[in-house]
């Protein structure tokens, strides 16, 4: 036998599949697609999409004529009767301000008056006594022994207004330094020089007095600064001028994300609002009180007893409740078609004592008397309180599907009330 050339394979060796499986692997043209699948089955398909369609667009009809959506009612023209939408409360943030050591340093109350047109931030000291409807509390020491929650709940009863973020924030010094350093240098003028004392007793200035550049951890630091025997209105007067010098820097940010952080939640869109809007920033008018603490303890300046609830009202034009239940929740309407009646009422309400849910328009525009209508039986205490409050009558308006447990619906007399 002569051996195979390379143009002439030889013969295949034995191979140990059967013949069937080789024969299997040959392929063959796929014969044609039944008539079913090629003209029945995509017409199936699309009247498939079209009553999945259908039962969403009534779903969603069912939803807004619901109380469980995001607009309570069908009509969606703000100017015409019947509309109603769920209020958005002002958005509120507190910061809690802690050393390397957990040690409560400073409190930050945040309110956005709105997405791009800034706000209020006001400074409150570790050492301030606040006096609450069921003990008076020291918030340093509250901090230490009930920690961050507690503390959210004494600052919110003060003001008279709830925190809309989830949850409180705690900024350590390494976090706040975090946070610096996306703007430093931070222009900043030191008022004083921030003193250190040796093991022998011998203070040395670490941070000179005077108009510099900051890095971030450094400005971090001086936030939480005490020079030796000062006291506390040194420290968060400079804390509030820290926040100035940082919301003047994020205001000048190039990339305004980068130098916040680019998240919807905590605290980057408050600083974004403040930096690039109008932003009241304040310290709370106190005084230093000894009660016989190794530290003064700060209180209202004589005539400024008022002062945390008209800031409240001022800071926070639709706050949420500052504990579960402690308001009844409201639908303001305006039975007039004026809907700079209702905007004029708003406050007046909620400093009645009202969390305002929903906000709309009465079924129609020829409401003459303002009054209060509740839903339940069991909301008539409150409704007769809220009357009384606001010197309107009091109906009792059975409608249990209300969203609400009040209804205030603005008439034509309330320039007079």
């Amino acid at each position: 036998m002569t051996a195979p050339t390379l143009d002439e394979p030889g013969p295949r060796p034995p191979s140990d599949e059967p013949a069937s499986a080789r024969t299997r692997r040959r392929r063959h043209p796929a014969p044609p697609a039944h008539p079913f699948f090629r003209f029945v089955f995509p017409l199936l398909i699309a009247a498939a999409a079209v009553f999945v369609f259908v039962l969403w667009r009534d779903g969603a009809k069912a939803v807004l004529d619901t109380t469980d959506g995001s607009v309570v009612a069908a009509v969606d023209d703000p100017g015409e009767p019947g509309f109603l939408a769920f209020a958005t409360p002002t958005p509120t943030l507190l910061v809690a301000h802690v050393d390397a050591d957990d040690t409560l340093v400073g409190v930050t109350v945040l309110a956005r008056t709105s997405l791009d047109a800034g706000g209020s931030l006001v400074v409150l000291s570790p050492n301030m006594l606040l006096d609450l409807s069921e003990q008076d509390v020291i918030l340093g020491q509250l901090y230490a022994s009930q920690g961050v929650e507690a503390l959210e709940q004494a600052v919110a009863e003060y003001f008279g207004f709830g925190f809309t973020e989830a949850e409180p924030m705690v900024m350590s010094t390494e976090r706040l330094g975090a946070f610096l350093e996306r703007v430093e240098p931070v222009s900043f003028f030191l008022a004083d020089d921030l003193v250190r004392l040796g093991d022998d007793g011998v203070g040395e200035v670490v941070y000179e007095s005077g108009f510099g550049q900051f890095d971030g951890a450094d400005l971090a630091e001086i936030y939480a600064w005490r020079n030796p025997a000062e006291l506390d209105d040194g420290r968060f007067t400079r804390q509030l001028a820290i926040w100035e010098a940082w919301l003047a820097a994020v205001g000048e940010a190039d990339d305004l994300l980068s130098a916040t952080l680019p998240f919807e939640e905590g605290l980057p869109p408050y600083l974004r609002a403040f930096g690039t809007g109008t932003a009241d920033l304040e310290l709370a008018p106190v005084v230093p009180v000894a009660f016989g603490t190794a530290d003064p303890l700060y209180t209202l300046a004589e005539g400024s007893a008022s002062w945390p609830i008209e800031k409240g009202r001022e800071m926070v034009p639709v706050p949420v409740g500052y504990a579960p239940g402690v308001w009844p929740t409201v639908q303001l309407l305006d039975g007039t078609g004026d809907p700079a009646r209702r905007a004029r009422f708003l406050p007046t309400v909620v400093a009645a004592g009202a969390e305002i849910y929903v906000i709309g328009n009465a079924a129609s525009f020829d409401v003459q008397e303002t009054f209060v209508a509740y839903h339940a039986p069991e909301d008539a205490e409150r409704g007769e309180a809220l009357a009384a409050a606001l010197g309107v009558p009091v109906v009792f308006d059975e409608n249990l599907d209300q969203p609400a447990q009040l209804t205030v619906t603005v008439g034509f007399d309330s320039s007079d009330l």
